[in-house]
Parts: structure tokens; sequence; C-alpha cells
């Protein structure tokens, strides 16, 4: 799964190097872990791995603490990003129907001239 030895070009961070990389143990990870479930490591062979994108909200969490937010918010704020996100893409699936129509539209015209 790894690429070399340098922890930038995985695509898997291990657990415990998770924990390395945030300077937090071990126990306070798996707390975190069960109080937001976005967080949820990937489990591969019996062993913990974060994707990158879950190491960015391990990062973003820590930095959320140390600013007073409880685990309870930092939840709700990961809620209202998926939901931002996930409405997004469905404006943008929206926008191309939109234009699929207009396009559709022009070659029906371009054919009844022929």
């Amino acid at each position: 799964m790894k690429l070399d030895k340098n922890s930038k070009s995985r695509f898997y961070v291990s657990f415990s190097q998770a924990a390395k990389l945030l300077k937090i143990k071990p126990h306070i990870l798996i707390y975190w872990e069960k109080k937001i479930p976005q967080l949820k490591p990937y489990r591969i062979a019996n062993r913990k791995f974060f994707k990158k994108e879950q190491l960015n909200m391990l990062f973003k969490t820590k930095s959320l603490l140390n600013q007073g937010y409880t685990l309870e918010g930092i939840k709700k704020l990961f809620e209202k990003e998926k939901i931002k996100t996930s409405q997004l893409s469905l404006f943008q699936k929206k926008d191309l129907k939109k234009i699929l129509k207009e396009v559709l539209k022009d070659l029906k015209k371009i054919y009844e001239k022929l």
C-alpha cells in the first residue's frame, strides 16, 4: 500500500503514526473515534489505518478542540460540511442536466434542417 518510507506519499497512515503526527496518545485517538463517526479508521489485516482525508479531519479536530470546541460540536460541524458537499454535487448534477437538455435541443434543430 505504501510507495516509500516517506509518510507524505502513502495511501494510508497507520493508527500509531497518526497518533505520533498529532502528538497525542493513542487512547485519545480511540476516544475521538468513538465520539465522531467520521473519524472511523479503515481496518486492513486487523490493523487500523487512516486515509489522507481522515488525517486532515484529525488535524482539524485537534485544532478545533484547542480553540474550545467540544467533540459534539465538532461532530455537528463535520455533518454540516458533509451536507454542504452533497448539496453542491446535487446542484452540479442539475446544471449538467440543463446543459445536456440545451445541447439536445440544438442537435434536434440541426437535424431538422438537414
